[in-house]
C-alpha cells in the first residue's frame, strides 16, 4: 500500500500555514517573505501536536525550506517564495526519497537482477511520482 505519512501531512499543512500567513502580510502591506509563526500557533492552527510538530520544523529548517528567529517574537518563516519550494523538497526532506520497493535503487537486492520485468515497472512509477512533485509547488497546493 501506498500512503505518504502523517509527518509529511503535517510538514505540508504546517507550510501552507505560513505561506498563507505571509499572504496575508503581504495583503496588509507588508513586502517580501517574514511573517513569523511559533510552533504552537501553527499547531494549535492546524491540530498538530506541538512537540511532534517541531521535530518536523526542524528538518525543514535543516533543509533549507524554513528559516527560525529565536527569543520573543521568534519563530519559523519560509525561506523561499511559496512558487519556488517545490513537493518534492519537501516529501524527500521529509520521507527521504521515494522508492516504492526496494531494488528500484539497486538491482543486486532482487534475485533477478536486471532481467526483473516487474523492476522495470516501478523504476517507471518512480519516475513519473519524482517528475510529478518536481512539477508542483507549495504555491500550487495552496492555489489547488
Amino acid at each position: 500500500m501506498f500512503s505518504v505519512s502523517s509527518k509529511t501531512q503535517y510538514g505540508i499543512r504546517a507550510l501552507i500555514h505560513l505561506a498563507r500567513r505571509d499572504q496575508g502580510q503581504k495583503g496588509g502591506g507588508c513586502s517580501g517573505l517574514g511573517s513569523l509563526a511559533t510552533t504552537a500557533e501553527i499547531a494549535a492552527a492546524e491540530n498538530i501536536s506541538p512537540k511532534y510538530l517541531e521535530g518536523i520544523m526542524t528538518q525543514l529548517k535543516m533543509a533549507g525550506i524554513l528559516e527560525a528567529e529565536r527569543g520573543k517574537g521568534g519563530g519559523y518563516k519560509l525561506a523561499r517564495d511559496p512558487s519556488k519550494i517545490r513537493m518534492l523538497d519537501i516529501v524527500e526532506t521529509l520521507e527521504g526519497e521515494v522508492i516504492p520497493v526496494s531494488c528500484v535503487g539497486n538491482s543486486e537486492l532482487c534475485a533477478m537482477g536486471k532481467t526483473c520485468l516487474p523492476r522495470r515497472f516501478w523504476v517507471g512509477l518512480k519516475g513519473a511520482v519524482d517528475q510529478y512533485l518536481g512539477s508542483k509547488t507549495l504555491k500550487d497546493v495552496m492555489d489547488a
